[in-house]
């Protein structure tokens, strides 16, 4: 979702914190990502900040950093993918109607 540098996102699931890569990698950026459980894990790249940290369990909906460029971006955006055991789903799918 493409929003400027800054917009805050937050967890979309409880879970548990998995990787923090602040120091970006060549496509993905600065890396969050939250294991679920159950098989359920999100990624999202491209963070300007993370607030978080490897190990820290998280709740639905707390802040965990904001939207960035970093990595291989064409501008700021969210990108959060969300992989279910060996299959990628599509957020979008999980969530409700999105604001204007």
């Amino acid at each position: 979702m493409a929003q400027p540098t800054g917009t805050p996102y937050k967890a979309p699931a409880d879970g548990v914190v998995t990787l923090v890569a602040q120091d970006p990698f060549t496509l993905e950026g600065n890396l969050l990502m939250i294991d679920h459980g159950m098989g359920l894990n999100s990624a999202f790249l491209h963070s300007a900040t993370i607030v978080v940290r490897e190990g820290q369990r998280v709740r639905q909906g707390q802040y965990l950093g904001t939207i960035g460029a970093t990595g291989r971006a064409t501008g700021p955006h969210l990108h959060w993918s969300l992989k279910w055991r060996a299959s990628r789903l599509d957020p979008l799918l999980f969530l409700g109607p999105m604001p204007d």
